[in-house]
């Protein structure tokens, strides 16, 4: 549970990381993009996408599926606002606008997803909220 400190140190916290990103232009679906200064498990992005703040981490790098190398990419979606926020979501290495899998986050919670993608600097998870 998201505590009203906890709150205010993410919001504080985000104005000060935020430069490490950018979303694509507003729509039903919205892009955001995580840029990391380089890849190594425990590196983090946070960034403010609207309704959510949402959280990058590199929990683990150099992974071997299939004799390709993988990383584990987990994002936290942090509901800060009083209402559940549901809709649809997509952590990817892709440049892509569409999502692919359904969330629900209660006011003041928080998830975690993680998916196994290429290492590189650059991730991308697009939002869909439905209403």
């Amino acid at each position: 549970m998201i505590n009203s400190a906890m709150r205010f140190a993410m919001l504080f916290v985000v104005g000060i990381v935020a430069f490490g990103a950018t979303s694509g232009s507003a729509s039903a679906q919205q892009q955001h993009t995580f840029l990391f200064a380089d890849h190594s498990e425990g590196r983090t992005v946070l960034v403010p996408t609207g309704d959510l703040l949402v959280t990058l981490e590199i929990r683990r790098a150099g992974l071997s599926i299939a004799g390709n190398e993988r990383s584990e990419i987990c994002a936290t979606f942090e509901n800060p606002g009083g209402s559940e926020w549901k809709g649809g979501y997509r952590l990817t290495d892709r440049d892509v606008n569409d999502t692919h899998a359904s969330i629900r986050i209660p006011a003041y919670e928080s998830e975690v997803r993680c998916e196994t993608l290429n290492p590189q600097m650059i991730y991308y998870v697009v939002l869909r909220r439905d209403w």
